[in-house]
């Protein structure tokens, strides 16, 4: 067994069961019909886990499922990837977690039933977790609470030991974007998209929220959509377009996971100690990519 990874991540693991279509749901018991649906791995991290993998990376994935058939489905498809499920426990207590997406192409909406996500807890990081990775990725901030507390004492644990933290909040789906600020001195790499960090800085002009995460942060990168991306960094600022020929015969089938991919793409070359600019690139080819397929696996990168 291979004991060193290249990174730890807690996991917001759950089943993605995902529909697109040009419909909006309606009460009344309204009937309506979709074009297609999967049933995939999800959840930011495990998305995330995913494309890293496939680019070469190695991953310890911190997870719970339930005793079901969701999370057996979960298990088999991590290890079809190649992803490791030694830090992932089957809890007979609770149901495996559940997202629910409809995505009409360019935007999509979410349910989540949180389950499993929630029964994740502090003793589920092992010490040895720290002894064996270079990097620490948070995924899914908002949504995993009963870490908040926790990331204040252990995040200047890996900064004294050297070990490197970047973070992606997600969603904040109670809208308390101000509590991820504590955690934001410990961040070597951010990655929020343009809403995020227009919520988390209280700033509503893109390149203003960028200079306010800059002041705290190491490295922000600003998720723009079909905009690209934009790079702070101290008071430096930079702009990167996605490549024409990525996008010309593009057809967005669904846009889940685009961002987990982007960060997965960026963080990979980034350990690597490859340009910002090519960091960049990988993150926008990884998250242009998985727009072409429903859900965030089926059009990852393969290395």
């Amino acid at each position: 067994m291979n004991h060193q990874k290249d990174l730890f991540l807690l996991a917001d693991l759950c089943m993605d069961t995902l529909f697109t279509g040009t419909v909006r749901p309606q009460y009344g018991q309204a009937e309506q019909l979709i074009n297609d649906y999967a049933l995939e791995l999800g959840g930011s991290a495990a998305i995330f886990a995913s494309q890293f993998t496939k680019l070469g990376g190695s991953v310890g994935l911190i997870a719970k499922v339930g005793n079901d058939a969701f999370g057996q489905i979960l298990l088999q498809q991590l290890q079809s990837i190649g992803i490791s499920t030694e830090f992932i426990t089957a809890d007979k207590t609770v149901k495996t977690a559940v997202g629910v997406g409809l995505s009409d192409g360019t935007d999509r909406a979410m349910l989540t039933y949180l389950g499993s996500i929630q029964a994740l807890q502090l003793t589920d990081i092992q010490t040895e977790m720290i002894e064996r990775t270079r990097h620490w990725h948070i995924a899914s901030y908002f949504l995993l609470e009963q870490f908040w507390d926790f990331w204040l004492e252990f995040l200047p644990v890996l900064q004294q030991k050297g070990i490197t933290i970047s973070l992606d909040t997600n969603w904040a789906p109670r809208e308390n974007w101000q509590q991820v600020h504590a955690i934001l001195p410990f961040v070597d790499v951010f990655l929020p998209n343009e809403e995020e960090a227009r919520c988390i800085s209280g700033e509503k002009d893109v390149g203003k929220a960028g200079e306010w995460l800059a002041e705290r942060v190491g490295l922000t990168v600003i998720k723009c959509g079909a905009a690209g991306a934009r790079a702070f960094q101290g008071e430096e600022v930079h702009h990167w377009d996605i490549p024409v020929e990525w996008t010309e015969s593009l057809v967005i089938a669904d846009t889940t996971g685009a961002g987990d991919n982007f960060d997965a793409g960026f963080l990979y070359n980034w350990l690597k100690n490859k340009s910002l600019e090519e960091c960049v690139k990988w993150g926008m080819r990884c998250g242009t990519s998985s727009l072409s397929k429903i859900g965030g696996i089926a059009g990852q990168v393969m290395q």
